[in-house]
């Protein structure tokens, strides 16, 4: 087998603060040796940094992010998961996920999605908000409805590869002189 070639590094430039606006699409490729393969689509999600990024210290440094997922205005959809195998149900120790997998980020000047490397967490959030009707009828008011009123969806992730992308996006910078 012939080597591969070697790697010529090309350094980069990020423009912090120039990106207020980091939108994409966001996948998660589930890959774990126990529970379900799942695959979670957010179509539009717009990431923030979340935490500080520490430089200097004795462990090893970390990107955490916070995203808004945004909805689909024609179906409503904050995105969609898919499943392996949509008729097991529960109980069944085949349910129980210790989760890995992988993460992949496509903004609008991306062409292709890119890995964002190793990701300590990833969690998506869904949010309601309900309001409480009271019924003023007897003595003593009670809750007779609760609808919800409003939706959202957040999600959250840590990274630990500090490559220009991942800075880029954590940053919300962009490339250049």
């Amino acid at each position: 087998m012939a080597s591969p070639e070697p790697r010529v590094a090309t350094p980069a430039t990020i423009n912090i603060g120039t990106a207020p606006d980091m939108r994409g699409e966001l996948v998660f490729t589930g890959s774990p040796n126990i529970g379900p393969h799942l695959v979670i689509t957010l179509p539009t999600v717009e990431l923030a940094p979340s935490a500080a990024m520490n430089f200097i210290g004795d462990a090893y440094g970390l990107m955490e992010l916070t995203g808004e997922v945004l909805a689909d205005p024609a179906t409503g959809s904050f995105g969609t998961v898919q499943h392996p195998d949509g008729t097991i149900v529960a109980p069944n120790i085949l349910n129980y996920m210790v989760g890995t997998g992988v993460i992949t980020w496509q903004g609008p000047g991306d062409v292709s999605p890119v890995d964002l490397g190793n990701c300590d967490l990833f969690e998506v959030t869904p949010t309601v908000e309900r309001l409480p009707h009271w019924n003023h009828r007897t003595g003593i008011r009670k809750q007779d409805l609760n609808p919800v009123v409003q939706q959202g969806c957040t999600c959250r992730l840590t990274l630990d590869e500090f490559c220009a992308k991942n800075l880029q996006i954590a940053l919300l910078g962009t490339l250049g002189p």
